[in-house]
């Protein structure tokens, strides 16, 4: 019995750990993806978007996400880039510096880190039922299951 326990108590360990390495790099993604976002301040956020779906558009000009899309970024002001910029850096440190301390096993980062995860699953919720991304669920998941461990 105590060999169940122990083996069970080292898979959540083994867990915790990799969970927490994947919230270190997916902070490292957030981090580059905001400082790459620095570069198209200034930018329309439509413009943008056609940058990156140049290719969508010139397989199909008519695709369901480009009329989706279209009419709705042109709405956007150019300063919803700051704010996405920060936004995404400002996670991207977050989930970094409790993923280390959490790591480095320092009490104070253990009810922090759920406050601040369990915050941040309910905008990801929010933000699931408004794009369904099934990265976004991956994400959802993954911050669900750090909580349990935590």
């Amino acid at each position: 019995m105590n060999s169940l326990i122990k083996n069970k108590s080292n898979l959540y360990e083994i867990l915790f750990r990799i969970g927490l390495k994947w919230k270190i790099f997916y902070g490292f993604l957030r981090l580059i993806l905001g400082f790459i976002l620095f570069n198209f301040i200034g930018t329309p956020l439509a413009d943008i978007f056609y940058k990156i779906m140049s290719h969508e558009i010139i397989e199909d000009p008519n695709d369901l996400l480009i009329q989706t899309f279209n009419p709705l970024l042109q709405h956007f002001s150019l300063n919803i880039t700051y704010f996405l910029a920060f936004y995404i850096i400002f996670w991207g440190v977050i989930d970094i510096f409790i993923s280390i301390n959490l790591l480095k096993e320092k009490i104070w980062a253990f009810p922090i880190s759920i406050y601040l995860i369990s915050i941040f699953i309910l905008y990801e919720i929010s933000r699931f039922f408004y794009t369904h991304s099934f990265i976004l669920l991956f994400v959802i998941i993954i911050d669900i299951i750090l909580i349990w461990i935590i």
